[in-house]
């Protein structure tokens, strides 16, 4: 029977590594895998300390980033306050812009519609637009005897007309109007007027309800 030898190709007399190690003592040996361990050991601890420091570094920068963005939105906290503040005047401008009664041009179409030979002597609109926080009413004031409650917000207006036919005249131009309703004829008493350049005529008071939206387009 032939013999086997089971030891690798290396390990058998005879091969360049089967004599390697042989002269070694075993406390040589030793100390060489304690060299390497303490070589291992301190490579992890520096690779330790530099991500430690790495680490610390990156935390001192947040930091500092945190701290900047605290002083920053301190400085913004003004600015946001103005525009907050801002935004709620324009809410408040807006919000009175569409509820203004745009009187010049309301008087404008009673002067337009007025025939000739008629004389306003006064003129009185309340408005039903809601006042502002704050803000004082105005005084009632006591209407003529006769005079017909025409709500919340009415027209009212005293005149003298050269005859009756221009007070007829006057009620049919003032009906027209959109932003009035109603109109009636509260009195008209004939004479002469002091304070006007017609020498005689009919002096008139007409009511009417008023509704400032009534003329938009």
């Amino acid at each position: 029977m032939e013999a086997v030898n089971l030891l690798p190709a290396y390990a058998r007399p005879g091969h360049p590594w089967a004599a390697v190690g042989r002269d070694l003592s075993p406390r040589r040996v030793l100390e060489a895998g304690s060299v390497v361990a303490c070589v291992a050991v301190l490579g992890l601890g520096l690779g330790y300390i530099h991500e430690r420091s790495v680490v610390n570094h990156k935390d001192a920068a947040l930091a500092d980033v945190q701290a900047q963005v605290a002083v920053e939105d301190a400085k913004a906290a003004p600015l946001r306050a103005a525009q907050a503040a801002a935004a709620a005047r324009m809410t408040a401008a807006t919000t009175t812009s569409e509820k203004r009664v745009a009187w010049e041009q309301l008087l404008a179409d009673a002067s337009r519609v007025l025939p000739k030979q008629v004389y306003l002597q006064s003129l009185s609109v309340q408005s039903p637009t809601p006042l502002a926080p704050g803000a004082t009413a105005p005084a009632p004031t006591t209407p003529p005897a006769g005079t017909p409650t025409t709500g919340a917000s009415g027209f009212s207006a005293t005149g003298v007309a050269s005859s009756h036919v221009n007070v007829a005249l006057v009620l049919d131009r003032l009906a027209s109007l959109p932003w009035l309703s109603n109109v009636t004829l509260v009195s008209s008493t004939s004479g002469g007027t002091s304070g006007t350049t017609l020498s005689s005529g009919d002096t008139f008071t007409v009511t009417a309800g008023f509704n400032p939206n009534g003329g938009a387009k």
